[in-house]
């Protein structure tokens, strides 16, 4: 799975679409015409040839969001939403504000506010990581972080195209929809389909990391490659945990860094395995990265923490529930890292968004954002 096997993003091209000020009318007018998403290659194949050569004309062209990695598998008992991204912008524009949909559809109704770099807080929040120059356009790499309420509908997944919508400050606005493959946890814990392990993205405090912030291991900011340790925090849970059915234990977790176009990173050349305590629907154990993490040996650029949680039965049934360590497709990404500056990326291999939304747009047509709910509880 080294080199060229791995070049693949997790999920989600960047297709956009920009727009101004929009009306209802002018809005869908404008979706009406605008170009289908490219058709992407199966996940796991590289670029090569004339595909490549496409790959590269449509880099070039300036594609005005782009999907560096996101929490595109999240699930119901965390209920969070991670997204590292870059806009293309005409050359001295600057972001205006940020929002998304919290339920996962066309309805932008979370406003996330700038904080400033490196601040890694815990509401609905973005920060500028860099703004890099091309001839007539600056390209803005950004991260932003929240809440997520759409919950699924049941088990194994329910997928959602999210809307994340960025408006500029000559009152221009930009949007891309990566897919959230959201799991409905408590649901999956029957005889049919369940045992299936997910990876947690932490929020808050909620895992009582020593600097007072258990997310901030998503969009940390080095400027040295170094990163201090108790930043990253992987955790596995069960939704069959001490139920004696099969595939109820998670005791070990594969993990892997790689970078943006899903090449491994020098620290794990293949994806390493953790030893986890098993549990269920809790947050008392915890695997943590207590030591530093370099990527001085690699060199600038976004990295992603991705994991691989496993299942096995206690009473020695037959169990498939693991995510398979040889597929990326297969990962969870519960961190990044963005290390001096985002670096080229390849054009992503899986999964393209989908254009459209019309009613995004048009929500925005007044020239702001609205905040309609307050983080939620996160009891279940």
């Amino acid at each position: 799975m080294i080199g060229k096997k791995r070049r693949a993003l997790l999920a989600g091209v960047g297709v956009v679409m920009a727009a101004g000020s929009l009306s209802t009318a002018s809005a869908t007018a404008a979706m009406a015409s605008a170009s289908p998403a490219p058709t992407a290659p199966a996940a796991g194949n590289s670029l090569s040839g004339e595909a490549a050569d496409k790959a590269k004309d449509q880099k070039s062209a300036g594609t005005p969001i782009y999907t560096l990695g996101f929490s595109h598998r999240p699930n119901s008992i965390d209920s969070e939403f991670r997204y590292d991204g870059v806009i293309t912008v005409p050359k001295g524009q600057k972001i205006q504000g940020m929002g998304y949909s919290y339920r996962g559809d066309d309805n932008v109704d979370k406003l996330a506010r700038e904080v400033s770099r490196g601040r890694g807080g815990m509401g609905e929040e973005y920060e500028v990581v860099s703004t890099e120059s091309e001839g007539n356009s600056d390209k803005i790499t950004f991260t932003l972080r929240g809440d997520f309420g759409p919950g699924g509908n049941g088990c194994p997944t329910t997928q959602y195209p999210v809307a994340i919508v960025v408006q500029l400050m000559d009152g221009s606005r930009q949007t891309v929809r990566p897919v959230m493959d959201m799991r409905r946890f408590d649901r999956c814990d029957g005889s049919e389909g369940g045992g299936r392990p997910v990876a947690r993205l932490p929020w808050d405090n909620a895992w009582s990391s020593p600097d007072g912030n258990s997310q901030d291991g998503w969009g940390f900011i080095t400027e040295s490659g170094k990163v201090p340790g108790n930043k990253f925090i992987i955790d596995a849970s069960n939704p069959r945990h001490g139920s004696g059915l099969p595939c109820d234990v998670t005791d070990e977790v594969y993990y892997q860094w790689v970078k943006s176009d899903g090449t491994p990173s020098k620290l794990t050349p293949e994806p390493k395995k953790l030893e986890v305590v098993p549990h269920g629907n809790d947050r008392t154990k915890k695997i943590e990265f207590t030591q530093t993490t370099d990527f001085t040996a690699d060199g600038a650029g976004y990295y992603k923490l991705l994991a691989w949680p496993q299942a096995k039965s206690s009473k020695g049934q037959v169990c498939n529930a693991s995510w398979n360590k040889d597929k990326i497709e297969d990962a969870f990404q519960v961190g990044s890292v963005f290390y001096d500056k985002a670096d080229d990326v390849d054009f992503p291999l899986t999964n393209p968004a989908v254009v459209g939304g019309a009613t995004a747009l048009a929500a925005l047509a007044g020239g702001g954002f609205w905040l309609t709910s307050r983080r939620g509880s996160k009891t279940n």
